[in-house]
């Protein structure tokens, strides 16, 4: 799965570079750019400034209140709104100063240059260390630069344009040993992109009717771009970027989290996150989680096995119908250390949808081969009918009864293509009318009794649209960019993205604002 850091490994490693060094940030207004800058601030080494024209230090310090605790972020924030100069009352003070100063031609155009820059960005140049590590960010430039020349007829040939400050203003920048940050209001590119060392390129788009934030980095000159692209959120007004999933082997497994407040008639997801944000499962009812075609089904079972582990946890029966795919070891990784062995083994099952799981958890896991089912246990006993004269159920229908009336819930959780691997091993045909009658099987199953079935299949699976309607719970999962992204329609909830867990803690949804 994924996890987050305050800012992305690369961002990080070109921040502890030498100055000088540019950094060009660029996006639409809103995609958070601002909260990206104070973000890099808080990362950064050594003095520290934000010269900010769109909001006042009172309404930063509202808008992000962390900037003031314990004085730890020591960031100093100069307001530029009220520009006390345009480029031409500079020209004039120029034209005066330089008359006074006596040196040679170069240090007269250096002086030249420097006073060419906006005041506030003189301010900070005159403020920041020469000998030491430090870092100035310009949000915006496009306000600033606007202020400055904007609003004064005709600009005389004798005046910089915008583009000669903009290299003025990098050329100064190569005197020092400061980071700047210069912030455009834009998404397209400018010259600066081709002047500065490093661009980052902010966001924000609708996918799946859902807010989605992404972060590009086009360039950073000296440092190896492993990831170009990182979702991010600006929830509680602090950047986080999400890395990419890790490896399934690499997952933190095993974890379970109680149920705080016990709700009769719903089974606990067994995680805080999922129960916040999509409830919990409705005894009698059925749950869809739809996948894209690149969501692993060891991610699923990521989310299944806390599920699980909470039936167990009450006493219930759980029976589980795997994908094909996973392996025995998957199935026993996910689940192994979510409750005690002894009451894993008396509450669930797993069908051997392959044929190959029990003599592969025999072999090599034999804490779990008590657990696995052969195909012969789906269907009725051989032995004689009963004095009723009723057909003997099957072995796995005594395990799900076995719960009683008065015991746990029931949950029969399974893998769409668990269920069509497990119809061709018992030679039953799908055809379109026994997909469509479906639904009313899975009613009359569910039907008065404390159990709930959850299906997983893939967008499109003619037995997922079967189970459309009855769904109580509607949950899709999708990558983009080796992220995981969940949200629901039934409830309809915003994105989130699926990130590790903490301590006891399964998983965590980290919503996108």
């Amino acid at each position: 799965m994924s996890y987050t850091q305050r800012l992305p490994a690369e961002l990080r490693e070109f921040l502890s570079l030498p100055g000088p060094q540019s950094l060009l940030v660029r996006g639409p207004p809103g995609s958070g750019k601002t909260t990206l800058c104070l973000a890099l601030l808080e990362a950064a080494i050594g003095h520290r400034m934000l010269l900010t024209s769109r909001v006042s230090q009172a309404e930063l310090q509202r808008g992000f209140p962390w900037l003031g605790e314990n004085g730890s972020s020591q960031i100093q924030i100069v307001d530029t709104a009220d520009l006390d100069a345009n480029l031409r009352e500079i020209a004039r003070s120029a034209s005066e100063t330089l008359t006074q100063v006596r040196g040679s031609p170069s240090e007269r155009r250096e002086l030249t240059e420097f006073l060419w820059l906006p005041s506030p960005v003189q301010e900070a140049w005159s403020r920041l260390p020469r000998d030491s590590a430090s870092i100035v960010v310009i949000d915006s430039w496009d306000a600033l630069i606007e202020s400055y020349l904007g609003g004064f007829g005709p600009k005389a040939e004798e005046l910089p344009d915008r583009a000669e400050i903009e290299r003025i203003l990098l050329r100064q920048l190569g005197k020092g040993r400061s980071h700047v940050v210069i912030v455009l209001e834009r998404r397209e590119e400018s010259q600066l992109d081709y002047l500065v060392n490093g661009v980052i390129v902010t966001q924000r788009e609708q996918n799946n009717d859902r807010l989605e934030r992404w972060l590009q980095l086009p360039k950073l000159r000296g440092i190896r771009i492993a990831n170009a692209f990182y979702p991010y959120t600006v929830e509680s007004a602090r950047f986080q970027c999400i890395e990419p999933m890790r490896t399934y082997a690499d997952l933190h497994r095993g974890r379970f989290e109680p149920e705080p407040d016990p709700m009769p008639g719903h089974i606990w997801p067994g995680s805080q996150a999922f129960a916040e944000n999509f409830g919990r499962l409705p005894v009698g009812k059925t749950s869809l989680f739809e996948t894209d075609t690149e969501v692993q089904d060891q991610v699923v079972q990521v989310l299944l096995a806390p599920i699980v582990a909470a039936v167990v946890e009450s006493r219930g029966r759980a029976l589980l119908i795997p994908s094909p795919s996973l392996s025995a070891r998957e199935l026993w990784d996910s689940l192994r250390g979510t409750a005690p062995r002894g009451r894993l083994e008396h509450g669930l099952r797993v069908v051997d949808v392959t044929g190959q799981m029990a003599s592969a958890a025999a072999t090599s896991l034999p804490e779990f081969a008590p657990m696995v089912l052969p195909l012969r246990a789906l269907l009725p006993s051989s032995a004689p009918p009963d004095a009723g004269g009723a057909p003997t159920d099957s072995e796995v229908r005594r395990f799900l009864n076995s719960a009683g009336p008065a015991g746990g819930p029931v949950l029969a959780a399974g893998y769409a293509t668990g269920l069509a691997a497990l119809a061709a091993a018992l030679r039953i045909p799908l055809t379109s009318d026994q997909i469509e009658s479906f639904p009313a099987l899975a009613q009359t199953m569910l039907g008065g009794s404390p159990a709930h079935l959850a299906l997983v299949g893939r967008t499109g699976a003619p037995l997922l649209e079967a189970l459309r309607s009855l769904a109580a719970l509607h949950v899709h999962l999708r990558v983009r960019q080796g992220r995981v992204f969940v949200y629901g329609s039934k409830p309809w909830t915003s994105g989130f993205v699926l990130t590790e867990g903490h301590e006891t803690a399964p998983y965590d949804l980290l919503r996108i604002v």
